[in-house]
């Protein structure tokens, strides 16, 4: 299940229509996945920041907790729960959370940020700066997560059975 909520700004409704119909939502299927892109307008080249928060979108996506994951975001925070399959998770610019079901199901972890923050129940891990990593290891477990954060917060938390 996939609801997706475009939300645009402006200073009036004819301009805000406008800016809505120009972001665009891309889905295709096929047995073994599904691929959600979003499409906004191309910036000028002079005005690359302007604008940027006037148009966005918000998705929630229900899936079955033992299918496997991957995600690209290039400008936003990401939120994971009850996922126990597979998860790849990039994102360019924003602060990713994932809640981990098990701690005893968790194979292995690598989540880093190249500039920003860190948290995790795992071992205690908090920090702030560049470079920033938290890493697991259990040869036991199933599950393996990796998540890759450019500028942004990474929070990954589990629950210990």
């Amino acid at each position: 299940e996939i609801e997706a909520e475009k939300v645009v700004r402006a200073g009036s409704e004819k301009k805000a229509a406008q800016r809505f119909e120009r972001i665009k939502i891309e889905l295709n299927t096929n047995d073994e996945q599904i691929q959600l892109k979003t499409v906004f307008p191309p910036r000028r080249p002079w005005r690359l920041f302007r604008g940027a928060t006037r148009l966005s979108v918000n998705y929630r996506i229900r899936m079955p907790s033992q299918a496997s994951l991957v995600l690209k975001c290039t400008d936003g925070d990401v939120q994971i729960r009850g996922i126990d399959g597979r998860q790849e998770i990039r994102v360019g610019y924003g602060n990713v959370e994932v809640n981990l079901p098990s701690l005893w199901r968790l194979r292995s972890l690598e989540a880093s940020t190249f500039l920003g923050y860190v948290q995790s129940n795992l071992h205690g891990e908090e920090g702030a700066g560049i470079g920033r990593r938290v890493e697991f290891w259990n040869p036991q477990g199933e599950q393996e997560v990796t998540v890759r954060v450019r500028f942004g917060g990474v929070y990954v938390y589990g629950r210990r059975d």
